[in-house]
């Protein structure tokens, strides 16, 4: 069935060749009965009409006696007459009824055939002879003489060849006539037998006809009921798995093809708006989550700077201060070598030398432990970049270096960090995202380091200007990451990281952030050569 009928069409067109199946075969069946019962019929019929005619002729051939038509009435020309005339009508009628006989005969015609053509030859000889016998003497004018001896001829033509060789014939017919009974036996029972075999194929035919029927109207449910049961099946699918790859595979041109289409249409806007619905809701959950962690930052990095530098400060005083204590001490030891016992008492239990050695070394350990604390908040200030909510032409190097510094007590663990910074101009963007790019990607790079067991762990990190563009390449010499796994890399929640490790959203960021800038983000990982991440931005941001 053409699949560009409509369901109505399917409809009309399955059931009315299912009807016309079955009409035809009905039809078919009521042919072929009729026809073979009319066969059966006409046969009866043919012996019905063989055997009476059969009989007709037994009895006409019966009165073939010369000793009784023609002897009895010598005497009488009138009678004479009469039955030579009576004699060759009857003749006549044998002649005929032969013809007849072997136009419809019932039986073997190999057999009937032949038989009824000698036996013609023989009834026209046999006439002929007797005519002959007859005609030689005119009983109008014939003497006794004459008339004994006509009577004398037919009593020797009684005895003659031919008038024995007809009355065999004749005898021969009777076992025709018993034939022909037989044959009007049989014909009658292939009659009854034709009657119950068009019965039988009547009732096959219409059997046949409603079973065709049946299953071609099944072939027509199925035809309009399975692609509606697949439409059916990929909603229930998309509905329950959320799976939006699955499309209903139907293409026919009727209402469930329009459906199909439509609901593959409708699914295809449902996996775009749920991409960006997700992506949207990453960013949103982003941004909320850097803007928790920049009020965070910036409050610590507001109440550590103050304290700090307080303390930095007054660092500067506290050395003055006490590298004049020691110059007094000393001029006091050296004005006054001999103190008093109690004084003596007091410089050995407080070693008194030793202070004098370590309290400088102590006072520029805490200036460098001050400046130390000065660039944390520093970078970390510089990472959140609270204050630069807008964009802003930004030092490249700076933010990777403020990042490698937040991440300086991963990289205490056995990992060397490699700079190859070329000459970068400024760049327009939003600094905060970029460094969030950065620290993904090197906290990504730290941690398959640490997962590996080579001996030299390397994070190499490459920076250069090509046109009105940057490439900062950041590559580590771990064991790299699968091919079948490198196209999932920048989809959202996909993580390879155990649960608990991991949200699978970092690289997600970096790819929005990096897209939002009009830039582009690679991957090349040869396995067991580690990953390398390109990141390319322009120098102008690109609205």
């Amino acid at each position: 069935m053409d699949p560009q009928f409509s369901i109505r069409n399917k409809i009309c067109w399955g059931y009315g060749i299912s009807l016309g199946i079955a009409v035809l075969g009905t039809t078919i069946g009521l042919t072929l009965g009729n026809l073979y019962h009319r066969q059966a019929r006409d046969q009866l019929t043919n012996a019905q009409r063989q055997g009476a005619a059969l009989s007709q002729l037994q009895i006409t051939m019966s009165n073939f006696r010369p000793e009784r038509e023609f002897i009895p009435v010598l005497r009488n020309a009138t009678r004479f007459e009469a039955a030579r005339t009576e004699f060759l009508q009857r003749v006549e009628k044998v002649q005929r009824l032969v013809v007849e006989i072997q136009s419809f005969s019932a039986t073997d015609p190999t057999i009937v055939y032949p038989f009824f053509q000698a036996f013609r030859v023989e009834v026209e000889e046999y006439a002929q002879s007797l005519e002959a016998i007859v005609s030689q003497v005119d009983l109008a004018t014939a003497t006794p003489d004459q008339v004994t001896q006509l009577q004398q001829r037919l009593n020797r033509f009684i005895n003659s060849p031919a008038y024995t060789k007809l009355g065999r014939y004749s005898a021969e017919l009777d076992t025709l006539i018993l034939a022909a009974e037989e044959q009007n036996r049989l014909a009658e029972m292939a009659l009854d037998q034709a009657e119950l075999l068009r019965m039988q194929i009547i009732v096959i035919s219409m059997l046949l006809s409603i079973v065709i029927a049946a299953l071609l109207a099944v072939r027509t449910s199925q035809t309009i009921a399975r692609p509606m049961q697949t439409v059916t099946q990929v909603a229930q699918s998309v509905t329950e798995r959320g799976d939006f790859s699955l499309r209903a595979s139907v293409n026919t041109a009727d209402e469930v093809g329009h459906l199909a289409q439509s609901l593959n249409q409708l699914i295809e806007w449902i996996a775009v708006y749920t991409k960006e619905l997700c992506e949207t809701q990453t960013q949103l959950i982003q941004t909320e989550k850097m803007s928790s962690l920049g009020q965070m930052v910036a409050g610590i990095a507001h109440e550590i700077n103050n304290p700090v530098n307080f303390i930095y400060g007054n660092l500067n005083y506290v050395n003055t201060y006490t590298e004049d204590l020691l110059k007094l001490i000393r001029l006091y030891q050296q004005h006054y070598p001999q103190a008093n016992p109690e004084i003596q008492a007091q410089i050995e239990a407080i070693e008194l030398e030793f202070i004098q050695d370590d309290l400088p070394r102590l006072l520029s350990s805490m200036r460098i432990g001050s400046e130390r604390i000065r660039q944390i908040v520093l970078s970390l200030r510089n990472f959140s970049r609270l204050d630069e909510a807008e964009r802003k032409f930004s030092d490249l190097h700076e933010g990777i270096d403020s990042t490698l510094l937040l991440l300086n007590h991963r990289t205490k663990q056995g990992i060397q960090i490699i700079k190859h910074y070329n000459d970068l101009p400024p760049v327009e963007c939003y600094p905060a995202q970029i460094n969030q790019v950065f620290m993904n990607i090197l906290n990504n790079a730290i941690d398959a380091l640490l997962e590996n067991s080579k001996p030299e762990k390397q994070v190499i990190i490459q920076t250069e200007a090509e046109g009105d563009r940057v490439r900062i390449r950041i590559q580590d010499n771990g064991l790299g990451i699968p091919e079948n796994l490198l196209g999932k890399l920048f989809d959202p929640f996909f993580t390879t990281k155990p649960i608990g490790q991991g949200t699978g959203l970092g690289l997600a960021i970096c790819y929005q952030i990096i897209e939002k800038h009009k830039g582009s983000i690679q991957v090349h990982s040869p396995l067991g050569k580690g990953a390398e991440f390109i990141v390319t931005l322009p120098i102008h941001f690109v609205q």
